[in-house]
């Protein structure tokens, strides 16, 4: 393995990379030219980087006060909506017609 550390925002082994993060490629992919990502550099030993967190997940936006997370419609239903509409819905004629 290879501790290499990301130049430029880029994608690799499933997850989002930012500048600076250190993380490490296989060997071989370190070696082909063609599959080893150009936004990258060799780490240098004893460099300081920050720890990153092992798994990136998107921030979740705060809800501001008084506004629900989220779109607001499941949380107002209490659950999901239904996928289904009861069969009386379906047969019966609009009001007044």
């Amino acid at each position: 393995m290879v501790d290499v550390v990301a130049t430029l925002s880029g994608y690799y082994g499933g997850a989002r990379r930012d500048p600076g993060e250190r993380f490490t490629l296989p060997d071989s992919v370190w070696r082909d030219e063609k599959r080893r990502p150009k936004w990258v550099r060799l780490a240098k030993a004893g460099e300081k980087v920050p720890p990153q967190p092992a798994e990136r997940k998107a921030p979740a936006r705060a809800a501001e006060p008084g506004r629900p997370a989220g779109n607001g419609v499941q949380e107002a239903l209490g659950g999901p909506a239904p996928d289904w509409l009861a069969p009386e819905l379906l047969t019966s004629s609009p009001p007044g017609g």
